[in-house]
């Protein structure tokens, strides 16, 4: 039984004998709720239809003047899909296949309906066929409505239906597309492409996919098995225009490349002189041990290095995160902190349990959140690191950060240490989020910063 109020369905009872058309349509009424008409003829039904609107037509099939077959024919031409459920005196096949061919929905013995009482068994046809039908309205209408490109196609290539779209995109009417060979109203390669996926759908049972160009477009092609007729097996194929986003890409790879040649100049042609000058250094150290003018000069290489870190791992990596796989957090802390050159900054970790993370992006994350509480801090900074709900945080006993300034500190470029970049907390920020977490900034307990990552799935 379908889920369908019954108040809601108007059916006509068309039937020559009087007594059964109303005792039909009374017994709807009062013992299943439809709003039920009778009528003695085809004919009258016709005059009512073209008056009122029903949702559902019961007719008899043996009837003077204009039998049921004939009945139906006429509301096909001018009622066009009202679902038609035909009683028929005997079981016969040839009425059967007549009227499936003219476009019943279901057929049923008028005896067993009389003489069984079966109204129970016959609401139910009607409440089904009535639920059917605004169902394949409602799906019309997404189709008819929808910008992709949505056509049924038989497996031998012809097309059964096409929405509004495929004759936009073809720039043909549509009613002319109905019957006609794919391969002839489409680029005969790009077609048989098409076909080939259907059919591997029809004969899977399973959908398929691809992806093509067409008019200068490109498309991502869906191919979806569908059993519209008993005796012709097609498919549905949606196609959806993807151009904007191929562009998208195509822009994308050529930033990467000229990101990875920046990257290469940096790298190279930074660094090579960065090299001498850091080796001239040593050797005016060994002249001039302990001078000022060697030592500041000392500060601005590493503050260059520095620079060329952050912005070969924004260059090289970005928003990027590897496959992930489970990391122990306490491990990571420790193998962050063992690349941190501060001797007298100390580590507090009090944190447990295994995530799922970029390894190498995760001790990135620490790294920076290390060194960025060592820079601005005491020489005798500690940071702390432990477990929160839904996440981790790392904090430290430094001078904290200002309220103002606390929704500056991710933009790219921003600090205030003299030795900073500004990078290391934007590339901290991308690196959460890459992840699908978030990260805030804070007062500490003890006055420090403390950076807290949320929405991280602890394992156990």
């Amino acid at each position: 039984m379908t889920d369908i109020d019954s108040t809601q369905v108007r059916t006509l009872v068309v039937d020559d004998s009087d007594f059964f058309a109303e005792m039909t349509a009374e017994t709807l009424a009062n013992e299943h709720g439809m709003d039920a008409v009778a009528r003695n003829s085809g004919s009258e039904g016709l005059k009512l239809l073209s008056e009122q609107e029903f949702d559902c037509i019961v007719s008899d099939y043996e009837m003077p003047g204009m039998n049921g077959l004939e009945f139906l024919r006429a509301v096909r031409r001018k009622f066009s899909d009202i679902p038609f459920i035909l009683l028929t005196g005997r079981g016969d096949e040839e009425i059967a296949s007549e009227a499936i061919a003219a476009g019943v929905a279901d057929y049923l013995m008028k005896l067993k309906v009389v003489e069984d009482r079966e109204y129970e068994r016959l609401a139910n046809r009607i409440r089904s066929v009535v639920a059917q039908r605004r169902a394949q309205q409602k799906y019309e209408l997404l189709v008819n409505n929808s910008p992709d490109v949505i056509a049924h196609i038989s497996h031998d290539g012809t097309i059964a239906a096409a929405n509004p779209a495929m004759a936009d995109l073809l720039d043909r009417d549509r009613p002319d597309l109905v019957d006609e060979d794919v391969t002839d109203v489409m680029d005969a390669s790009v077609a048989e492409m098409r076909l080939e996926k259907g059919r591997e759908a029809i004969e899977s049972g399973d959908l398929t996919s691809n992806e093509d160009a067409y008019g200068g477009r490109f498309f991502h092609n869906i191919f979806v098995p569908v059993d519209l007729w008993s005796d012709r097996n097609t498919f549905q194929m949606i196609s959806r225009d993807i151009t904007e986003r191929k562009e998208r890409e195509r822009e994308l790879r050529r930033q990467n490349e000229r990101l990875e040649k920046f990257a290469s100049v940096v790298s190279h042609d930074v660094r090579n002189p960065l090299n001498v000058a850091r080796s001239s250094l040593e050797l005016m150290n060994s002249e001039l041990e302990g001078s000022d003018h060697t030592e500041r000069i000392d500060r601005a290489l590493a503050r260059i290095e520095n620079i060329i870190e952050d912005v070969l791992t924004l260059a090289r990596q970005g928003q990027t995160v590897h496959e992930p796989s489970t990391v122990e957090l306490d491990r990571m802390v420790t193998d962050a902190w063992s690349y941190v050159d501060s001797p007298s900054a100390s580590l507090e970790a009090d944190v447990e349990g295994r995530i799922k993370a970029d390894p190498s992006r995760l001790q990135e994350l620490f790294g920076n959140l290390f060194r960025n509480a060592i820079d601005h801090g005491e020489e005798t900074v500690t940071i702390t690191v432990a477990n929160t709900e839904g996440g981790f945080y790392v904090a430290d006993d430094g001078p904290g950060i200002p309220d103002d300034v606390r929704d500056d500190v991710f933009e790219m470029g921003y600090t205030t240490a003299e030795t900073g970049t500004g990078l290391g907390l934007s590339i901290v920020q991308q690196i959460a989020e890459a992840h699908g977490w978030t990260i805030d900034v804070e007062e500490a307990p003890n006055g420090g910063a403390q950076f807290t990552v949320r929405g991280v799935e602890v394992l156990d």
